[in-house]
């Protein structure tokens, strides 16, 4: 996925988790085991509620649709008028087109996302994807995903927190974090589900922000091969080969991809490579088995914040810090996984594995130094799903289970010449986590055309952190003839080991109120745990300072959302509309304890905070035939407001809270010809931005609001052969800020022997003017 690099991996080895080589063991297994259990069996039998009958004319291939989890359709050459017990043909993964009926029936805020049926363009990061999908908040540079202010704590190894992330259904990074984004493939998918909030029982048991499904091309989906290339400024390259088909029983699709750029701004280079793909065979029409693999490594050259009073004239320029510990970030992984769907009549069984394996070098990083990283996941999911009637209605039911293993380790050394070579061992952590996730949901349609669902999540979690250092202590060294200060380590060891549970349940209705136009409203609670980093930081800067600090708990959040979508050919609308009352948010500030200067940050939990907001997004065609018969004028917007406070904090009162800005608005007009023609042009507006969570500092203190206009020209053959595309974006080369790390109040600067306040907030820069183009062809 290119740019997003950084988003769980971080910029600063003191922010990364903790992991060790503790390797699949589990502490006071007989206790940790029954609660796991009792929370997996309340999940599943303490839903009661009865499921979906189609009372309006289905669509054609629609008539077995399921509106909880997965979608079936009938056999090739079956009709709506099948006689019962007749064999239906299972889609393992479901179709885009049944993925879109599913999600407009469902009670919540959930929407699915098409990668390959959008028009050719620029296809680098999440922003890219999620640009006209209400809710989703990504920078432009798409290194920090947010949704409904999920991971506003910080930036760097906490972007994704609050998120949780799947790909084909198995998670995308540690089982006690939010995602990792190296892992996320933008060629290879083919369409991304968004659950925002509570909404996902499958696959949100502990985030509060939402859950993302990336959904991979099959040789069903995506037959023949293919070629794409794409570049242009900061010389930024990409290319694909890939090739998919069927023959018989089987199906396959592999692809391979590269990508690199020097970016805009200095040191902050990048080069992917990355290979994946699948292998489906179905044994009978109602059976399918499909092995998931891939295999990538990214490198990537990071740059130190600037001064965001200093954005105009040095956004280019990497401070000297940057050269000094020439700080970069080498990833590498590989990945296995199978789904076996199988459906027997009115019951489907879908179990899945999958294993992942990592390894990051991080060279080196201010006051942590060089690490070495790894770690191995794996884990194992049931579902079942049942088609019913109670009381004479038509009644679905699902229950599903997730068993999710996390283990590896996490080294830190100082460093030798010039950050090349790894000095003195400093840190050995060997960090564990257990994760038993469950749900169960229910439907009924108690009257005609309107839905009840009820649903229920258990999750247990463990997070364990054992210190195998026997080295003793290692006093900090300041700026070194090597290049930087040495980072240093108390005597003590650092060890903890907690564990977290809960059940969450939901309700929703959806009513059809008019034929593909529908109102919903849910009740959901959400759960969200401390990751390891959270934890071990408290813990080594309470050995640092001798000081006891509050342990960092788990947040919790109640939601009332509703809203409707829907529409006509002509004219798609959804808005959404909700109120989340959260309790522990989980924030990080300065540990002052340590450096009043805040070189360190540490967890804490909030208290009481509020998330509001609106989420609209409207894709329209108002004129057709304009120019010749079959083409017409598009325009499409999303714009997402938010309001987020802290509420009678006893440190912030009743603040806004920062990052998120109030108003972000995505708009776009364009024309498309029946040949195939098409331009567009776009602009996107983000409004201004608290740096502080107590609202010091003044206008120095509030990121400014920033408007970028954008451009896209391209051709696409109507036989689906060969597409062309050139497209602008910031044309005006508007000087913005991208990202940023907030902070709880104004912090200290070193001046000298004395230490004063900051007169500006360190941000990272937003790309200049730029100018892309691409091509693909099929065979």
């Amino acid at each position: 996925m290119s740019r997003s690099f950084t988003s769980a991996l971080g910029q600063h080895a003191a922010a990364i988790e903790p992991v060790g080589r503790r390797a699949w063991k589990l502490r006071n297994s007989s206790s940790r085991a029954w609660r796991s259990v009792l929370l997996s069996s309340a999940a599943i039998i303490a839903i009661g509620g009865p499921a979906y009958g189609q009372s309006v004319p289905p669509n054609a291939g629609d008539q077995n649709a399921v509106l909880l989890e997965t979608i079936t359709v009938t056999a090739p050459g079956q009709t709506a008028a099948a006689p019962a017990g007749a064999a239906s043909e299972v889609f393992n993964p479901p179709t885009f087109q049944s993925q879109q009926r599913r999600f407009m029936r469902r009670p919540g805020a959930e929407t699915v996302v098409s990668v390959t049926e959008r028009d050719p363009g620029k296809l680098t990061s999440l922003g890219d994807v999620f640009e006209k999908t209400p809710g989703v908040f990504v920078s432009e540079g798409g290194n920090f995903i947010s949704m409904r202010g999920s991971d506003i704590a910080t930036d760097g190894s906490r972007s994704g927190r609050g998120i949780r992330a799947y790909l084909d259904g198995f998670p995308l990074g540690r089982t006690e974090a939010g995602f990792t984004n190296p892992l996320i493939d933008l060629l290879a998918t083919d369409y991304v589900e968004v659950y925002r909030g509570g909404n996902s029982l499958r696959y949100g048991a502990i985030a509060t922000g939402g859950a993302l499904n990336f959904v991979s091309k099959t040789g069903r989906t995506a037959p023949g091969s293919g070629v794409s290339l794409f570049g242009g400024s900061f010389g930024t390259f990409q290319s694909q080969v890939e090739n998919g088909g069927v023959k018989g029983p089987f199906d396959w699709y592999a692809q391979g991809n590269f990508f690199s750029t020097d970016s805009f701004r200095q040191h902050t280079g990048e080069d992917n490579y990355r290979f994946s793909g699948n292998v489906g065979w179905r044994p009978a029409p109602n059976i399918e088995t499909r092995t998931f693999f891939a295999a990538g490594k990214a490198k990537r050259d990071l740059a130190e914040p600037i001064p965001l009073d200093q954005l105009d004239e040095i956004r280019r320029i990497a401070p000297a810090n940057s050269y000094l510990f020439n700080e970069r970030l080498d990833f590498a992984y590989q990945r296995l996984a199978n789904r076996t769907v199988i459906r027997d009549g009115d019951t489907t069984y879908e179990a899945g594995a999958y294993f992942l394996n990592t390894a990051l070098d991080h060279l080196p990083s201010p006051f942590a130094g060089i690490i070495d990283y790894g770690w191995r996941e794996g884990g194992l999911s049931g579902r079942i799903e049942h088609k019913t009637s109670l009381a004479g209605l038509p009644t679905e039911l699902v229950g599903g289970v997730r068993l999710g293993y996390t283990a590896g380790d996490f080294d830190r050394y100082q460093h030798r010449n010039a950050g090349t070579d790894k000095g003195r061992q400093t840190y050995d952590w060997a960090f564990s986590s257990w994760l038993v996730e469950s749900y169960g949901e229910s439907a009924i349609e108690v009257l005609p055309r309107v839905r009840l669902f009820t649903g229920l999540q258990g999750v247990f979690t463990t997070r364990t952190l054992d210190d195998e250092y026997r080295g003793g202590a290692v006093a900090a060294v300041g700026p070194t003839a090597s290049g930087g200060p040495q980072p240093g380590r108390i005597a003590g060891l650092l060890e903890y080991e907690r564990d977290f549970q809960a059940l969450n349940p939901k309700i929703g209705v959806n009513w059809e109120y008019a034929r593909d136009h529908f109102i919903f409203a849910n009740v959901t609670r959400s759960y969200e745990v401390p990751g390891g980093a959270d934890l071990s930081n408290v813990l080594e800067t309470q050995g640092r300072t001798g000081r006891v600090l509050p342990a960092v708990e788990a947040q919790s959040a109640w939601t009332w959302e509703t809203g409707l979508r829907g529409g006509w050919e002509r004219f798609k609308y959804d808005v959404t509309f909700y109120h989340m009352k959260l309790r522990n948010e989980i924030l990080t500030r300065c540990a002052t304890e340590i450096s009043p200067a805040c070189t360190t940050t540490i967890a804490f939990n909030a208290g009481r905070t509020v998330h509001n907001g609106v989420e609209l997004g409207l894709k329209t065609v108002p004129f057709v035939d304009v120019v010749r018969p079959g083409d017409r004028i598009f325009a499409n917007v999303v714009w997402n407001y938010t309001d987020f406070r802290f509420d009678d904090d006893p440190r912030f009162g009743d603040q806004q809270m920062p990052v998120i800005p109030r108003h972000q608005l995505f708009g776009e007009l364009g024309y498309q010809d029946a040949s195939g023609f098409y331009a567009s042009v776009n602009v996107r507006h983000q409004g201004d931005r608290r740096a502080t969570f107590d609202g010091s500092g003044g206008n120095a203190f509030v990121v400014p609001a920033y408007t970028l206009l954008g451009a896209k020209v391209g051709w696409h053959a109507p036989d689906g052969v060969w597409s062309v595309f050139v497209e602008g974006r910031n044309l005006t080369d508007v000087a913005y800020v991208s990202e940023f790390a907030a902070t709880p109040t104004v912090p200290l600067t070193q001046q000298g022997p004395r230490l004063v306040a900051s007169t500006s907030p360190q941000v990272r820069p937003g790309d200049g003017r730029a100018v892309y183009a691409g091509m693909s062809v099929r065979f």
